[in-house]
């Protein structure tokens, strides 16, 4: 075998597997702090034309996960991770199926009684 060839077959055979593989975005939101009875709400949307995976994290000011809620969302549907204010939410992230326009998320500080007080859209 050729020098060439020995070089091509595994560069072509790595593209045949990345090309199977599925794309995921990531998108994070900025900080919002909820006080008292207040809890955090991270939300998500799919705006595609086809069902798709998320993974919904809550997170706190190191990092560490609070809560993740795996979903299967179809075209239009929504899910939310919450936590409340004493378990000291920060962000969120949002792990996606396709690519980011696929969706729409935001942090939400949300007032029982009262609805969202304050939200921020991820990036």
């Amino acid at each position: 075998m050729t020098r060439k060839r020995l070089f091509t077959v595994p560069l072509l055979l790595g593209l045949v597997l990345m090309a199977g593989a599925a794309h995921t975005a990531t998108l994070f939101t900025p900080p919002l702090v909820p006080d008292g009875e207040n809890q955090l709400d991270c939300y998500l949307v799919n705006v595609s034309d086809k069902q798709r995976e998320a993974t919904i994290e809550v997170l706190n000011r190191d990092g560490a996960v609070l809560k993740s809620v795996d979903v299967m969302l179809d075209p239009g549907a929504h899910a939310v991770a919450t936590a409340l204010a004493n378990e000291l939410p920060r962000y969120c992230e949002f792990i996606v199926e396709g690519g980011r326009s696929h969706f729409r998320a935001s942090i939400l500080v949300r007032q029982l009684g009262a609805g969202s007080i304050s939200a921020l859209p991820a990036e």
